[in-house]
């Protein structure tokens, strides 16, 4: 009798399937690098509706998951196509410290492999990338100072002391390079990327926003505002959850005065995914919530954009094609915005605290960061609710109109490089001509003092100047009449705040070596496709 008790009680948790590190702890510990290979390995041995793959592998070595979920087992994106299926992805630890969006895909890979939630399985694939950085995934200890648990978890950047979340136009790693391979190979309809919040009091779990890059297709962004993030928010309420947009106070010491969201550029992984026409959700989670509530919380925002990619997702992939038509047909000789003021985008309610402030003694101002701007800001007890304005700085306040495309000069061919990886268009001259440009003379170059993320940032003063060039054999032309202008156009205008030109892509090119004067960007604005022959790169 006492042998089958303890068989009964066996039986549920056998049922149940592999446990995570954080569920076997109650919350106390997060996953290492191996246990979550081998709770992926403990699935595959029992489902075929799992199938594991690599998009890269670590600066450390280690090998970067990608999992596949499915009713049907596919394998491949044509096996996909061929069942008439959309793709989700979803993107977990780019920042090993923030490490619930880890715990809650794994739980996620288990319960559908199970087949608790079939119904969401009926119309798409879902991928999981659970461990996008392995290597600080590893780095354990205390980090961050403000994540309510787990104990330990690992650190921002990766093995080569690089932030990956920064990394989307330079593309120096590894794990960035596979994921745009993977990216392109699988086409998601929606990518979503996971991280926790380390910003201002709130009583909210779940902060997101879709895509926000200022150049994105109007459409996309008009869709992703109206139906996508009410549409989710609405299935996160049904699972007792009230999500906000993400972002932080514009004034600690006056919350009334709005609520700002900063990250806009190219560099960040969900914005470089708009600027490819594709749909992209910002996770972020209340890191001062406990451990328990960001995983479950984490776990519901899933099911809920689930529920409305399995709903949405053709309507979706629709505006996707029309933007990528857009694109071939109207980008060129639009308006590119270079420079941008905040715009209010709506009204939110916010739920968070009464504020008690205190001036910093001048004496003390030395030992908190400028940004304080002098003053301590402590949330009391007592709860108050804000009218929230909401703001991004995605007003136009100065650009250029777009040219029909670029001549760049061959001694930058490593950028080209990166152009071809991305999938971008790229012909190259296979006899020198002479034809009229654009040609950007630099006045002025400002350059951050310390490097960010190994390079000092860029930004260019000078003015465009008609001239007539010879272009050798072997340069290269990058029409913007393809469905990657956009993210073209980001990259090789000399005043974008986030292309190759501010990352100091060009800097070896563009100071002469005698004397130590500014030269011109090595990329030309052209009017007309040049007028001879041309091979398309591969």
């Amino acid at each position: 009798m006492k042998k089958l008790f303890v068989l009964l009680l066996v039986l549920p948790v056998l049922a149940m399937g592999p446990l995570t590190r954080a569920e076997k702890t109650n919350f106390a510990e997060t996953s290492t690098y191996a246990d979550v290979m081998n709770f992926l390995w403990a699935l595959r041995t029992e489902s075929d509706r799992i199938h594991v793959k690599y998009i890269a592998t670590s600066a450390e070595g280690r090998k970067i998951p990608l999992v596949i979920v499915s009713k049907e087992g596919i394998k491949t994106p044509r096996e996909a196509k061929e069942l008439g299926k959309e793709i989700v992805y979803i993107e977990a630890n780019i920042h090993a410290g923030e490490v619930e969006g880890k715990e809650a895909s794994l739980m996620m890979i288990r319960d559908l492999v199970q087949g608790k939630y079939d119904d969401l399985l009926e119309n798409q694939v879902i991928l999981f990338c659970p461990i996008f950085n392995p290597d600080g995934n590893e780095k354990f200890g205390k980090h961050r100072y403000s994540d309510n648990g787990p104990q330990l978890a690992g650190v921002r950047y990766n093995g080569m002391g690089l932030d990956l979340n920064r990394d989307f136009v330079k593309q120096e790693t590894p794990e960035v390079m596979g994921l745009i391979r993977a990216l392109m190979e699988w086409d998601p309809v929606l990518f979503v990327d996971m991280h926790t919040t380390d910003g201002s009091y709130h009583r909210h779990v779940v902060t997101w926003t879709p895509q926000f890059a200022p150049w994105t297709d109007e459409e996309l962004m008009k869709y992703a505002w109206n139906r996508m993030f009410p549409g989710i928010n609405q299935n996160m309420k049904a699972e007792g959850y009230d999500p906000i947009p993400h972002g932080g106070f514009m004034d600690r010491k006056k919350p009334e005065k709005g609520w700002l969201f900063w990250a806009v550029l190219a560099r960040y992984g969900v914005n470089y995914v708009g600027l490819r026409n594709r749909f992209s959700i910002l996770d972020e989670n209340y890191a001062r919530a406990d451990f328990k509530t960001r995983v479950y919380g984490a776990y519901a925002f899933l099911k809920s954009i689930f529920r409305f990619t399995a709903v949405h997702g053709r309507e979706m992939r629709e505006i996707e094609r029309r933007a990528d038509l857009r694109a071939i047909k109207s980008y060129a000789g639009s308006f590119f915005p270079t420079e941008f003021g905040n715009k209010k985008l709506f009204e939110f309610s916010l739920k968070s605290y009464k504020f008690e402030i205190k001036k910093i003694p001048r004496k003390e101002l030395s030992r908190y960061p400028s940004w304080f701007g002098g003053y301590l800001v402590k949330k009391t007890d007592e709860f108050k609710t804000y009218k929230m304005s909401y703001f991004a700085p995605i007003k136009p306040e100065k650009g250029i109109t777009l040219p029909d495309g670029y001549i760049i000069l061959p001694v930058v061919k490593d950028v080209v490089d990166i152009l071809l990886r991305n999938g971008i268009t790229v012909e190259r001259l296979l006899k020198p001509l002479e034809m009229e440009v654009e040609e950007f003379r630099i006045d002025k170059i400002e350059a951050s003092p310390l490097p960010f993320q190994g390079h000092h940032l860029k930004k260019f003063k000078g003015k465009y100047v008609k001239t007539r060039k010879r272009i050798p054999a072997g340069s290269y032309f990058v029409s913007l009449h393809q469905p990657l202008a956009r993210l073209a156009a980001v990259m090789l205008e000399p005043l974008s705040p986030d292309g190759f030109a501010a990352w100091g892509l060009f800097d070896r090119v563009i100071v002469h070596e005698w004397g130590g004067r500014p030269w011109m960007i090595p990329v030309y604005r052209v009017s007309h496709r040049p007028k001879t022959k041309l091979l398309i790169m591969k």
